[in-house]
């Protein structure tokens, strides 16, 4: 029972930490006190001291879990992150559109409005890495100029001057979600070139609703839909796996640069990986991969403009039953 317990505390803090910043430290520490009785002693500053939580997205600090949970023990740690919440109470899902997909068998276990269409902001670097890794030489030097730097964001904090392979600007664009990085590539393969190659790829693989605009998905005119989100994440996932394990990468580090991946859910056993995103017209995006249950099943999770995503996922993830 000690054991299951601690189990359940190491999901929970990085979840519920990192969703207390939004709701209140105060407000989010007190709802899990009484509904986890486990948290009791917990100090809530030294939770915190191990969170951060920048604007597009989630983080977790610390070193890898290595437990591997039965698939009953999975269950009963999705089910109870759940019910930790801060706003438990309320299983409304935020997000505008949503769906969660078994892609092992091809179910859809749940849905809402899957094929409106909004915008998906750094959803964009998905298409962006399968377009750069398919055109671009993995070894060609790529120099960060100027007007690469002026574009909206430096996650990845590089210097005006660096270069880089291709290859290894795949990091920063998909564990930190650099719009210079995406800037980059589209600039050295052909700005106008590349962005065409995204819509047709898009386009070849059924996405026949999706459309980009720019490399990085700062343009609210790149949008998609919940249902062509799901094709494009199934395709990478059975076409360019390596892409999907860039994202699950916790840190990065290329010559005198580190790039830490503030995803929340880089610590479960059965997250395979996906990519968050956040404009002010499409709020907060998530592409995410889990394997879920005995059989181990491939799950997606999309959701669209959310206004709590890891809080969404979760309820979401809660209603799997296998």
């Amino acid at each position: 029972m000690k054991q299951f317990f601690t189990i359940i505390i190491g999901g929970l803090l990085a979840i519920v930490a990192g969703i207390g910043v939004s709701y209140g430290a105060a407000y989010g520490w007190r709802f899990a006190r009484a509904h986890v009785p486990a948290f009791e002693g917990i100090s809530l500053a030294s939770v915190a001291a191990s969170i951060s939580s920048p604007i597009d997205g989630t983080s977790i600090s610390g070193s890898k879990r290595t437990i591997r949970y039965t698939a009953s023990e999975e269950e009963d740690l999705i089910n109870a992150a759940a019910q930790a919440l801060p706003f438990a109470a309320d299983n409304r899902v935020t997000a505008t559109s949503y769906i969660m997909k078994n892609l092992t068998l091809g179910d859809v276990t749940i849905e809402h409005d899957a094929d409106r269409l909004l915008p998906v902001a750094s959803l964009t670097k998905l298409a962006t890495a399968v377009i750069a890794r398919e055109f671009i030489d993995p070894d060609e030097r790529v120099t960060i100029s100027r007007e690469i730097m002026a574009t909206y964001g430096n996650t990845a904090y590089f210097k005006v001057g660096e270069t880089f392979k291709a290859s290894d600007l795949m990091y920063p664009l998909l564990m930190v979600s650099s719009n210079d990085a995406a800037e980059a590539l589209a600039q050295d393969y052909g700005r106008e070139k590349f962005i065409k190659a995204m819509n047709d790829w898009a386009q070849s693989i059924g996405a026949y609703r999706t459309y980009f605009a720019d490399p990085s998905g700062l343009s609210p005119d790149n949008v998609s839909s919940a249902n062509d989100l799901t094709l494009i994440i199934d395709w990478i996932r059975k076409n360019d796996p390596g892409i999907i394990d860039m994202t699950a990468l916790k840190t990065k580090t290329v010559r005198a640069h580190t790039w830490v991946n503030p995803t929340h859910f880089l610590s479960w056993s059965y997250y395979i990986g996906g990519k968050n995103g956040y404009t002010t017209e499409a709020n907060r995006t998530s592409v995410a991969l889990f394997t879920l249950g005995k059989n181990k099943n491939v799950y997606t999770i999309i959701v669209l403009g959310s206004g709590n995503r890891d809080a969404d996922v979760i309820k979401l993830l809660a209603k799997v039953r296998e």
